[in-house]
């Protein structure tokens, strides 16, 4: 940063600069104008047109006053465009919203439901009423143990309620 950095645009005067009437700069500054789209230069160099008109003459002061107030109309009509635009982007961003929580909604009521019915069904198989309805030959629950059933001398696995520890 301790160097400074050449201009992208180096302009060399061809000749000794002239020296133009404030008319004639108003007179190319209005027909520049005209060719300009809508942006805050152009309402900049329309206003510096404006005062440089009255100044010649060209443009009467109220009609300078006019067009401020036109060019302040527009404006405000252009804002409230865009407030109305962003206000119609967020209805429809609340609503889009919305329908997206009802149908979550609807969805998580719809699991609860069938979970619901998946229960109704696991206990239904439980009790041996519902499953192979039809479907091949019903199997009996003879392996179920009730409490009390279990013996309480288990031969294959060491009872550790009664072994002392050993310490270390």
């Amino acid at each position: 940063m301790d160097k400074q950095l050449s201009a992208p645009l180096l302009i060399e005067p061809l000749g000794p600069p002239t020296k133009i009437s404030t008319r004639k700069t108003f007179t190319h500054l209005s027909t520049f104008v005209e060719h300009l789209p809508p942006s805050p230069q152009r309402t900049q160099l329309e206003r510096l047109a404006d005062a440089l008109g009255v100044e010649v003459g060209a443009i009467a002061p109220s009609e300078g006053e006019a067009r401020e107030k036109k060019r302040e109309a527009e404006r405000a009509a252009a804002r409230l465009e865009r407030r109305r635009t962003r206000e119609a982007a967020r209805a429809a961003e609340a609503a889009a919203a919305e329908d997206l929580r009802e149908a979550d909604k609807d969805a998580l009521e719809a699991a609860i439901e069938g979970e619901a019915a998946a229960e109704d069904e696991d206990a239904e198989e439980e009790e041996g009423l519902g499953g192979n309805l039809g479907e091949g030959p019903i199997m009996d629950d003879r392996g179920d143990v009730e409490y009390g059933d279990v013996p309480e001398d288990d031969q294959d696995e060491p009872d550790n309620e009664h072994a002392e520890m050993e310490e270390d």
